[in-house]
């Protein structure tokens, strides 16, 4: 078997991970890394492993001189669309990383770009591709579980002054040459958790279902253009959907998932060492699920090689992440970006970070509930 000639956009940050992927002796079957493009691609922590190879600043340079039949895409994310058209008008297949791009109207352009070019777009939702989702889902398809009640996700993840400093667009809205960035607790760091629920209620291995309706409340306590915080409720596939995410709280808890169906519960702890998740069925049985969710990023990769080369469908596709994209526009759009009452913001100057005070119980408190903050009439909440 010939490796695909892969071209790695992004060399930094996430990207890094990327770069040791792509050199390990278990990935050099599949995939023969043959370039980077990244305009600081000195700046990789990983640099000692590709610097051997071509670098180029723009993606357009390396395919002016070379070919390739897939390219890695983990770059920020208002280059996304951009950089995916150049690919895919050059020949080639397309991973990229999440947020696929940050609106419906970029998404339709490249679905088309797609359909025209003939070449596969994947996402990088690692959570998609992990085997203890896919064989979960495989079990809700079968109707093991009955008809989905409830699905709910909970993220408490404090993020200090540096997150939003490391780079020119973290929290903006807009790039400084007018591209959407739409960057948020809910579009960037916990968006596989949004993603995860509707991907759970799709009707085959490969689909999410769209969300029917939507009411969200966002905030913010730091200085950004969008968000720190978020509750949305909506429905799916004919389950209530509920959501809660902050990077504005005092503690963290690591993303909480819990899919109620008609015959059991599941509860998904992301990140426990171990018995990520757990099934109470309704006849009293309680099975620990055997399985890994650290193997998505893996997955992903080999997954979508062995999609080129015709072996397997795609798990997560441009119409895959469709119903994501659609509640994040959905959101940016519609929903008001509040800033908390700076009665109840603590610029935390040791810990050099801003939360809420009492934030994450109130946070619970509601989710425990299912009712957005200003149901509850928490005083930091929208009127």
């Amino acid at each position: 078997m010939t490796p695909l000639k892969t071209v790695l956009v992004g060399a930094g940050g996430y990207a890094a991970n990327y770069v040791k992927m792509l050199i390990d002796p278990k990935m050099t079957g599949e995939l023969q890394l043959v370039a980077v493009v990244d305009p600081y691609a000195a700046a990789s922590p990983e640099y000692d492993r590709f610097k051997h190879l071509p670098v180029y600043g723009q993606l357009s340079d390396f395919f002016a001189e070379h070919t390739a039949d897939l390219a890695i895409i983990s770059s920020p994310i208002h280059f996304h669309l951009e950089q995916c058209m150049t690919a895919l008008d050059n020949g080639a297949h397309v991973l990229c990383e999440k947020p696929l791009v940050p609106t419906l109207a970029e998404l339709d352009k490249l679905a088309e770009k797609a359909r025209a070019t003939g070449k596969s777009v994947a996402v990088g939702f690692q959570l998609s591709y992990a085997s203890l989702m896919l064989q979960l889902k495989e079990r809700i398809l079968s109707g093991e579980f009955g008809k989905p009640i409830s699905l709910k996700a909970l993220v408490s993840w404090p993020r200090d002054w540096a997150y939003y400093m490391r780079s020119s667009w973290a929290g903006k809205l807009v790039s400084a040459d007018g591209r959407a960035i739409n960057d948020s607790v809910a579009s960037n760091a916990t968006a596989h958790y949004i993603h995860n629920m509707l991907f759970m209620l799709g009707t085959n291995i490969t689909e999410s279902a769209p969300l029917q309706s939507l009411s969200a409340e966002c905030y913010r306590a730091n200085d950004i253009d969008t968000f720190d915080t978020i509750i949305f409720r909506g429905k799916a596939a004919g389950a209530d959907i509920f959501y809660t995410a902050s990077h504005a709280t005092d503690d963290t808890i690591h993303p909480t998932l819990e899919y109620t169906f008609e015959n059991a519960r599941i509860q998904i702890d992301i990140y426990k060492p171990d018995d990520y998740c757990t099934i109470y069925h309704n006849d009293g049985r309680v099975e620990q699920l055997d399985g890994d969710l650290d193997d998505g990023d893996w997955n992903k990769v080999v997954f979508t090689a062995q999609n080129i080369r015709g072996l397997r469908p795609q798990i997560c596709d441009i119409e895959t992440v469709r119903p994501f994209t659609a509640v994040i526009d959905s959101v940016f759009a519609n929903t008001p970006f509040r800033t908390f009452n700076e009665n109840f913001v603590v610029q935390d100057v040791e810990n050099k970070r801003t939360y809420v005070k009492g934030l994450l119980t109130d946070l619970i408190e509601g989710h425990g509930q299912g009712k957005l903050p200003s149901e509850m009439g928490f005083p930091w909440a929208m009127a």
